[in-house]
């Protein structure tokens, strides 16, 4: 994960994003078909970043090569 910061109001809070697509290798996030890929956030929290991800993961269920990440970025 690449860490980023916002500063709000003198406090530094981390920004989520959900990329989603299909990949070569479905364990390697680094191998996306970047025709399918898409982006989703900012989120201010890892608990909905997450709950988006696992959304997006389970209605593509039946696509073995289809993989939703979070991570944080600037």
């Amino acid at each position: 994960m690449v860490a980023s910061h916002l500063y709000r109001m003198g406090k530094i809070t981390n920004q989520y994003w959900v990329v989603e697509g299909t990949h070569k290798d479905p364990n390697d996030r680094h191998t996306i078909d970047h025709s399918t890929e898409k982006q989703y956030g900012p989120y201010e929290n890892e608990i909905l970043a997450n709950s988006q991800a696992m959304s997006l993961i389970q209605k593509n269920i039946d696509d073995f090569y289809h993989r939703a990440w979070v991570f944080t970025k600037h």
